[in-house]
């Protein structure tokens, strides 16, 4: 039985630490998979700041050379006819240029049809679309057109010599990182040495990339936090599978010790049994085999039959008492009868032959409950006493009230209980181990009937020692 208890043991146990052991496993590739998903998206919440920024510094630009184009102080638009191509031709000239420098260009726009002679303000506004179209697919491309020589000045001094700053990424990469629900604090440039830290690609933020280099990358430190909560669910039922799993294995292990307990119980149980069965039975068999076999006269055949009688009467008590633990076990007993404490423990004394002192309760001491297994629980519990006791034993009862409740304590003097057994003593079929020395009678059913009958009336008992020597049962229970 304990070969097979380890073996099952050991299984659970591999059981147990391969789902603990898979669970951890489930949990640390999960976590490098959220952290390759956050390594994803600060890149590309980078790219996609960095693009915005050159986005935004391209229109900034173009609605400069649109202010240019519009302002007549700086730049003068007229049109006219072209009756050979039959289109209208726009031309762009300076205003106070130097005759040296190219001051002027004329072109026509594919998408105006109508036929002028002279600008109008919804032309002009036309041009002017159609130049910073121009331009932006220019500055897209990385190059700056001269169309005139100081519109050309003007771009490359507007583009080219106003570089993108960190000021200018930091809000749009704040920006696109929240679009990701990643809110960490990061610095650009700065490597950290933590291996929580991640690090983005780097960057080209030159205006003049890839010809001109200023690289950029951004880091964030101590991000384990970070990563733990978002995969919080998944590392919670991760941890209670585990858990769940521990509390099975403990309940099935202590499910199965109980079982080998109840087994041990058991057998001790027959052991004893046997023995206090085999006496009677022995008794009444020489008996009767002496009364057949022999003549006797008639007071010597009374007192065999006495012996027959009060041996057959032992065993009645022996079925009465499992039977009785039976129905306690189902709770199938009355509680109906108003019993006075005091008279029924003089009527326990009553039946036994040993002196006892006994001290009533100064009060009334009635509780409601059955009369007859409360009598027969502080019966058994003297007789404990009596026969646990010592060669001249000394019983002291004693009753009280307080707090809504009554005190039944029997004392004895005799060798006590060891500290390891007493806490088992109330258990049913338990016994202190003797070896096989049955000096004392029993079979491990009294206390745990008594615990059953003073819980049944809502009380409870309790055993402590009795100083020099000896133990002491309490019995508490509602008024």
């Amino acid at each position: 039985m304990k070969k097979n208890l380890l073996i099952v043991f050991v299984l659970m146990a591999v059981c147990v630490t391969s789902v603990t052991a898979l669970q951890l496993y489930f949990s640390w590739k999960t976590y490098q998979t959220e952290a390759k998903v956050f390594e994803r998206n600060i890149n590309e919440a980078l790219d996609e700041a960095v693009n915005t920024a050159f986005e935004k510094h391209r229109l900034n630009v173009v609605n400069q050379l649109k202010g240019w184009l519009a302002d007549t102080t700086i730049i003068e638009i007229s049109c006219k006819w072209n009756a050979e191509q039959k289109v209208t031709v726009f031309t762009i000239s300076e205003v106070e240029a130097p005759r040296a420098d190219r001051t002027t260009i004329s072109l026509s726009i594919e998408q105006f049809p109508q036929k002028l002679e002279r600008i109008t303000p919804q032309a002009k506004a036309v041009l002017i679309k159609h130049m910073a179209d121009m331009v932006n697919a220019d500055l897209k491309k990385g190059s700056i057109y001269f169309y005139t020589q100081r519109i050309g000045a003007r771009l490359d001094k507007a583009y080219d010599k106003t570089p993108i700053t960190l000021n200018d990424i930091i809000p749009l990469y704040k920006a696109s990182l929240h679009k990701r629900n990643i809110r960490e604090d990061f610095t650009f440039n700065t490597s950290g040495n933590d291996s929580y830290t991640f690090n983005t690609k780097k960057v080209n933020i030159a205006i003049r990339r890839p010809y001109k280099e200023m690289w950029l990358y951004a880091s964030f430190a101590n991000t384990g936090l970070y990563l733990i909560s978002r995969l919080k669910w998944v590392l919670l039922g991760a941890f209670l599978l585990v858990v769940i799993t521990i509390i099975c294995f403990w309940y099935t292990v202590k499910v199965l010790l109980s079982q080998q307990k109840l087994n041990a119980l058991k057998d001790d149980f027959i052991s004893n049994m046997t023995h206090e069965i085999h006496t009677p039975l022995t008794s009444i068999t020489v008996t009767a085999q002496a009364l057949k076999q022999f003549s006797h006269d008639p007071e010597t055949q009374q007192s065999y039959l006495d012996i027959i009688l009060y041996q057959s009467s032992k065993l009645a008590g022996l079925t009465d008492e499992i039977l009785t633990s039976a129905r306690l076990a189902k709770m199938e007993i009355g509680l109906n009868d108003l019993i006075d404490i005091d008279t029924l423990i003089d009527e326990v004394i009553k039946s036994t032959s040993t002196d006892i002192d006994f001290t009533p309760c100064a009060e009334n001491s009635f509780v409601k409950g059955n009369r007859n297994h409360l009598l027969r629980a502080v019966g058994n519990l003297v007789d404990n006493a009596i026969k646990h006791g010592s060669a001249f034993p000394k019983i002291d009862i004693s009753c009280s009230v307080s707090d809504k409740s009554i005190n039944i304590a029997v004392a004895d003097n005799g060798p006590g209980i060891p500290d390891e057994y007493r806490h088992k003593v109330f258990e049913q079929f338990f016994r202190i181990p003797s070896g096989n020395v049955h000096n004392v009678k029993g079979y491990g059913l009294g206390l745990s009937y008594i615990k059953k009958v003073i819980e049944a009336h809502g009380g409870i008992v309790s055993v402590t020692d009795n100083v020099p020597n000896g133990s002491i049962f309490t019995i508490t229970l509602p008024l």
